[in-house]
């Protein structure tokens, strides 16, 4: 319907019996554009002689039904997964930094049990890396069966899933872990874990997955590292064997 309207026209529209306003024409356009009110609505300004349907009129812009709708896709994080050689290229010194810096965190806790009983023995005893390599399964097994990550992983922005991209399940990680340290980490027995991690390290260079990974199709994912966790990381190295070097030397 043809209505003559001035634009600077202050509008007015009614819910049930109430008189709602004023509002500019913008501001009632936004309001239909935003299905806050509907093309029926009864508006009114000071040139008509009685309330009318938006619908009524050529002043307003109906929406348009016809239209796709907008899908809101949320945003994710994005990962690198070493199982897809065209994304990513294997990070074999991330990894061995990250499982480094596990056993270290585990090292310290043993350091402080052994001092506190009086075992030093133990503490230079080479049997030591034997056994906190061993523990190390279980507590492993735990974290990435729990949170997915470890505390190197997660420094590292290292996280391991399964097939479809789920934390693994219980008997999943500890099948790892044991094929870690065995495999990876030649039971933790000096001269021997040199040359798996070694070996490994090879595999997982040309092949981009490493055997326990690839054999249990377990997926391993990198995030960006970042300059502040690299950082971190090498203070926290730095000091590791800053205070290692002084424990060592005064037992």
């Amino acid at each position: 319907m043809r209505v003559i309207v001035s634009e600077k026209a202050v509008w007015y529209y009614k819910k049930e019996k109430e008189k709602i306003g004023p509002f500019t024409h913008d501001q009632l356009q936004k309001m239909l554009d935003q299905n806050k009110i509907e093309e029926e609505t009864k508006v009114w300004t000071d040139s008509f002689e009685d309330w009318m349907s938006i619908s009524e009129l050529e002043h307003f812009s109906l929406p348009s039904y016809d239209q796709s709708p907008e899908i809101e896709i949320e945003k994710k994080e994005v990962c690198s997964n070493e199982s897809d050689q065209t994304q990513v290229s294997p990070r074999p010194w991330i990894r061995f930094w990250a499982r480094m810096l596990d056993y270290s965190l585990l090292t310290l806790l043993f350091v402080f049990i052994f001092y506190f009983f009086n075992a030093f023995f133990f503490i230079k005893s080479a049997y030591s890396s034997i056994f906190i390599c061993f523990i190390w399964i279980f507590i492993e097994s735990f974290l990435l069966w729990s949170v997915g990550t470890t505390p190197g992983k997660w420094l590292f922005g290292v996280t391991v899933r399964d097939e479809h991209l789920q934390k693994l399940k219980f008997s999943d990680a500890i099948n790892r872990s044991f094929s870690v340290w065995w495999l990876g980490m030649g039971a933790g027995i000096l001269f021997v874990y040199i040359i798996t991690m070694i070996v490994a390290a090879v595999k997982l260079s040309n092949t981009g997955k490493s055997s326990w990974d690839q054999r249990n199709h377990y997926v391993v994912m990198h995030r960006k590292v970042g300059l502040g966790r690299t950082f971190v990381a090498i203070i926290y190295f730095l000091c590791y064997f800053y205070f290692m070097s002084l424990f060592l030397s005064v037992i």
